[in-house]
């Protein structure tokens, strides 16, 4: 269970340095930045997810 964790720390860690450096408005209009928002969406609801799961 801690490798998980661990895991989904550096996934979320890794989507929210790719959301930096894609936060701009020219990126949230190409099909990167709006590829990496729904990535970043994924993690963040799969966090979520996984906080409720061990109660936190």
């Amino acid at each position: 269970m801690k490798g998980f964790v661990k895991g989904m720390a550096l996934g979320m860690v890794a989507g929210a340095a790719a959301d930096m450096a894609l936060r701009t408005a020219k990126g949230k209009r190409t099909k990167a930045g709006k590829t990496m928002q729904a990535v970043t969406d994924v993690v963040d609801n799969a966090a979520a997810s996984v906080k409720h799961t061990l109660g936190r």
